[in-house]
């Protein structure tokens, strides 16, 4: 993380916020999450878990949306013929 969500403030790695004292350590925690997420939609590919992938790469889009996050969910759901789902984070990751 690099910002505060709260106040976009710099993130200096400390529990709160500088600028307005929002505890971070929850917003760490989900990042922390998603990461983990992405990380088993990667080992499910290898296994060839399709299915598995792709609620991995779901989950980490919805802990935090990145164009990492949403790139691999459209390669899951290419992969498990949802194609509407494809098209949608192609459209959003294009923009």
């Amino acid at each position: 993380m690099e910002r505060c969500p709260i106040c976009n403030a710099r993130y200096t790695g400390k529990k709160r916020c500088v600028r307005c004292k929002n505890e971070m350590g929850k917003f760490c925690k989900i990042e922390d999450m998603a990461a983990a997420c992405i990380n088993r939609a990667g080992e499910s590919f290898i296994a060839g878990n399709y299915r598995q992938m792709y609620k991995n790469a779901e989950r980490a889009c919805a802990l935090r949306r990145t164009e990492e996050s949403a790139k691999i969910l459209a390669c899951a759901a290419l992969l498990t013929k949802k194609f509407d789902t494809a098209y949608n984070q192609w459209k959003d990751i294009t923009r």
